[in-house]
């Protein structure tokens, strides 16, 4: 009973983030990398010279391709690091019941992700292939260091071993920072816990360590980080551009002061808290995962003191480490009351997974009805072009209104000198509503009514502005 809850809860949990994934807009970089971009990328040669994220790039490419790899792109990973944090959980102590506990507030805190984050995340698949997946292997480190300390009488089968070994080799191409931090870990667990370790799990660990350093090498190589050592990429640096700079000068300019130092003083008082409460605590398990989640938190960052660009989307591992600190140590403290807490946790991830694919459901219409809209209009001979605006931009990363959106424009805009006029979303749905139920001999007639209708509403907006 208890393994059919569990597997129930976590493929209720796949199939909320995968619809996420099926329906979000392509947006940015993805209308690039689902068409002639991401068609010569690897046939071309581009990836030699581009970046060394050959997976992450391999994953946007299908994904901005294929909806059903976006389905199972996006629910595998997100998953696994919502399964993840509840091992590394159960590692630390057994749960009295089902447990879930720290799975569901891992869903919800992942859901309630600040905006600023969730927009480069869950809300752009370029910024979802490289960031997330990257965070699977840091999290099964942990765990597999929790399972392993003290406990020298677990064995490991080569096949086992290998596929370790493959693990920390491929989990070094998708995010350069992620890439840095896993080499850092597995250097600190080498040199200070391995005795702890039986000789099985020293042999897994000389594998990590070699599948790490060989990951990191291979992704290094690529010529685009000697572009970047040189100062000669156009876009990447070392010590910050004008356009896009350091993650100092981003907190700058992104924050207000007075946000900037809320934002300081929550962390210092954050990290305070965990190293004073981690010093008390009993368990030995308890405290590596709480110091090695916290130094995660600030290593996986400190390399974007000096690189450039930083964007928010390479705060996601912070926050998640972070994040499940304080999972872990709530569900451990209330573990007498998990009986009461997980029906209500489980609810409301529910509810929040229920209202993002509802919104992301949203994003992908507008999106699907622009690019009809913009094909149809471009057999159209007139001296305007419309563009349908989406409800909001507060979840989807839209560097650009749709009207000034080179990316989109260069796609699905045949002629580029025409006025480009936007239209409100709320005036647009309220055109689709005006013919919806209606019947039309083919999709052309069904666009040319709309746009009779959107043709109708600019005149009316025309009119209450000359008057």
């Amino acid at each position: 009973m208890t393994r059919t809850a569990k597997l129930s809860f976590y493929f209720i949990i796949f199939i909320i983030f995968g619809l996420i994934g099926m329906w979000m807009p392509l947006l940015g970089d993805d209308l690039h990398w689902g068409t002639y971009f991401g068609s010569n990328y690897f046939p071309q040669g581009i990836f030699l010279k581009y970046d060394g994220r050959y997976l992450g790039d391999l994953l946007v490419i299908m994904m901005t391709k294929l909806k059903p790899v976006a389905f199972l792109g996006y629910g595998t990973f997100m998953t696994a690091i919502v399964y993840l944090i509840q091992r590394i959980r159960e590692q630390i102590k057994a749960p009295k019941s089902i447990g879930l506990v720290s799975a569901s507030l891992a869903t919800i805190f992942i859901l309630l992700t600040p905006n600023s984050i969730f927009k480069q995340i869950l809300g752009w698949h370029a910024g979802f292939a490289n960031y997330v997946p990257s965070l699977v292997f840091p999290l099964f480190m942990l765990y597999l260091v929790l399972k392993n300390y003290d406990n020298k009488n677990i064995r490991y089968y080569r096949t086992s071993t290998y596929l370790i070994f493959f693990a920390a080799v491929f989990a070094q191409f998708f995010a350069e920072h992620v890439t840095i931090l896993n080499v850092f870990n597995v250097i600190l667990v080498w040199i200070f816990l391995r005795k702890h370790f039986g000789e099985d799990f020293k042999k897994v660990l000389n594998f990590i360590l070699a599948g790490n350093f060989i990951g990191a090498f291979l992704m290094f190589i690529n010529g685009a980080y000697i572009k970047i050592l040189f100062g000669t990429d156009s876009y990447r640096s070392l010590k910050g551009s004008s356009n896009s700079d350091t993650m100092v000068h981003y907190m700058l300019t992104q924050f207000s002061t007075k946000h900037l130092v809320m934002l300081i003083v929550a962390i210092l008082i954050f990290t305070v808290a965990v190293i004073f409460y981690t010093l008390r605590v009993r368990n030995t398990k308890q405290k590596i995962a709480n110091f090695a989640l916290l130094l995660s938190g600030f290593a996986v960052v400190a390399p974007f003191i000096v690189v450039s660009p930083f964007g928010s989307r390479c705060m996601f591992a912070t926050y998640m480490f972070f994040v499940t600190i304080f999972i872990i140590n709530f569900d451990m403290l209330l573990e007498s009351y998990e009986k009461y807490l997980l029906p209500i946790f489980m609810v409301i991830a529910l509810g929040l997974g229920i209202k993002t694919d509802a919104m992301s459901h949203n994003y992908g219409n507008t999106f699907n009805m622009q690019v009809q809209y913009s094909m149809y209009q471009n057999n159209v001979q007139r001296n305007s072009q419309y563009f349908l605006q989406y409800k909001d931009t507060n979840h989807i990363w839209l560097t650009a209104q749709v009207q000034n959106d080179a990316n989109f424009s260069e796609l699905y805009v045949k002629n580029k000198n025409r006025n480009m006029v936007p239209i409100n979303y709320y005036d647009w749905t309220d055109a689709l509503r005006k013919i919806k139920g209606k019947k039309f001999k083919n999709h052309d007639a069904y666009m040319r009514a709309f746009d009779q209708q959107i043709l109708k509403k600019v005149k009316l907006i025309q009119a209450k502005e000359n008057k």
